[in-house]
């Protein structure tokens, strides 16, 4: 069971527009993990739509709030709205093009499923979603479980493909205490 999140009027009346269009808004990443937690929740968020154009978004932000771009290539828009920050992303495939951790293409998909969505994510524990207006769960890798059971598991075997995520395995094991799952582990050492 998690913390039914106190969410500002306008974000609810903004995931109502969206949902009007024919769209999906989804409060993911961190946030759902706290809440799961029963933490309380940061207050930059991050959601992912689906099923609408980015420029409808955009249009759809546009009225909410001050609006940033910076990272409308990549399929992400920023809002700020009453001294929060809010994160609105498409879904999105990436694939390696190089090594390290810059070498990804992007590519935003708006019609891809949410456990499609999910599978760039690192760990279970963080492709968790939360539908606000329904107050639904969307957790395609049972990360919820591995809350539960204090266990820090990989998503994709992809995850040893940034060596910046087994900085994050050890930061994160280390915060919420969590085992490292031993197929993780091995994928950690190569």
């Amino acid at each position: 069971s998690m913390h039914q999140p106190e969410l500002p009027k306008k974000l609810i009346v903004l995931m109502q527009s969206v949902r009007d269009i024919g769209g999906q808004a989804f409060l993911v990443g961190g946030a759902v993990r706290d809440l799961l937690l029963q933490k309380n929740i940061p207050k930059d968020l991050d959601f992912e739509i689906f099923g609408i154009e980015i420029s409808k978004l955009e249009e759809l932000l546009l009225k909410t709030g001050k609006l940033s771009k910076v990272g409308k290539s990549f399929g992400v828009l920023k809002l700020t709205m009453d001294n929060r920050e809010y994160d609105f992303s498409l879904p999105r495939e990436e694939w390696k093009t190089g090594s390290g951790h810059r070498g990804f293409a992007v590519k935003t998909h708006t019609h891809i499923a949410y456990q499609i969505a999910a599978l760039r994510r690192d760990f279970t524990i963080n492709s968790i979603a939360y539908d606000p207006l329904y107050h639904q769960i969307q957790d395609p890798f049972n990360g919820t479980t591995d809350l539960e059971n204090k266990i820090l598991r990989h998503i994709s075997s992809s995850f040893s493909e940034d060596p910046l995520r087994v900085l994050r395995a050890m930061q994160f094991s280390a915060r919420f205490e969590l085992r490292i799952a031993p197929e993780t582990i091995r994928l950690c050492q190569k």
